[in-house]
C-alpha cells in the first residue's frame, strides 16, 4: 500500500512539473512573440515618425512658399490697382468727353477734309457767347410720306436763300392700314439746302436741330411735329462767325 501511494504521488508531481514546464514554455513563447511584435511596432512607429516629420517639413516649406507667393500677388494687385487708378485719372484729364469730345471730332473731321488749321482756329477764336442774330422765323409744311409724294413740299427762308424739306414714315390707323400723313413717333429725314447747292440733312425722331453756314450767315433750324401731316420749322439767322 505504501509503494503504490508513493508511485502515485511521484507521477502526480511529474505531471505537475511537466504542466508547469509547458506553461513556462508557452508563456516564454507568448512573451517572445509579444516582445518581437512590440519591437516591430516600435520600429514602425519610428519609421512613421520619420515620415511624418519629413511630410511636416515639406508642408511647412510649401506653406512658406505659398505665403510668399500670396504676398507677391497682393503686392502685384495693389500695384495694378494703383496703375489702373493712375490711367483712369489720366484718361479723364486727357481724353475729351461730352461736348468737348464732339467738338474734337468735328475739328478732326474738318482738318481731315482739308480745312486750313489757321482758318479753323480763327473761326473758333471769333466765336462769341453774344451773337448777332435776327428775329426767328417760323413756318410749317407737309412732310412727304410714301403715300404723299406729289407736289412741292417744303418752305424757304431768307428770301429763298435756304429751303427746308423732308420725308417720314406713314402713320397707320387702328386697322393697320397706312395713312397719307407721317408718323411723328418714327424717324424722319430733314434736308436743308442753300443757294449754290450747299446742303445738309439730319435724321431722327422729332424734334430735330440742324445748322447750315452760307457765306457769313449761320442758319439754325429747329424742326418739331405740328398738326397732323405738318412739321413746324423755326429758323434763326446769325452772323458767322
Amino acid at each position: 500500500m505504501t509503494l503504490g501511494r508513493y508511485d502515485y504521488e511521484r507521477r502526480y508531481r511529474r505531471r505537475v512539473w511537466a504542466g508547469l514546464m509547458k506553461f513556462g514554455l508557452l508563456a516564454a513563447l507568448v512573451l517572445g512573440v509579444g516582445l518581437f511584435a512590440y519591437q516591430m511596432g516600435i520600429e514602425q512607429l519610428k519609421g512613421r515618425d520619420v515620415t511624418l516629420r519629413e511630410e511636416i517639413a515639406t508642408l511647412s516649406r510649401q506653406k512658406a512658399e505659398l505665403e510668399l507667393l500670396a504676398t507677391q500677388m497682393q503686392h502685384a494687385a495693389k500695384t495694378a490697382e494703383a496703375r489702373t487708378a493712375e490711367l483712369e485719372g489720366r484718361l479723364q484729364r486727357e481724353v475729351p468727353t461730352g461736348d468737348l469730345a464732339k467738338l474734337t471730332q468735328l475739328v478732326a473731321e474738318r482738318l481731315k477734309g482739308g480745312l486750313d488749321a489757321n482758318r479753323l482756329g480763327f473761326v473758333i477764336t471769333q466765336a462769341q457767347t453774344q451773337r448777332n442774330c435776327q428775329q426767328a422765323d417760323t413756318k410749317r409744311f407737309t412732310l412727304s410720306t410714301p403715300l404723299l409724294k406729289g407736289g412741292a413740299r417744303g418752305v424757304t427762308f431768307a428770301n429763298g436763300a435756304v429751303s427746308v424739306s423732308g420725308e417720314g414714315q406713314s402713320a397707320h390707323n387702328p386697322q393697320g392700314n397706312a395713312e397719307s400723313w407721317f408718323d411723328p413717333g418714327q424717324p424722319v429725314t430733314i434736308k436743308i439746302t442753300g443757294m449754290g447747292g450747299k446742303s445738309t440733312s439730319v435724321t431722327g425722331v422729332l424734334p430735330l436741330h440742324q445748322s447750315l453756314v452760307i457765306d457769313n450767315n449761320e442758319y439754325r433750324f429747329t424742326i418739331a411735329a405740328a398738326q397732323r401731316s405738318f412739321v413746324e420749322v423755326t429758323a434763326d439767322r446769325c452772323a458767322y462767325p
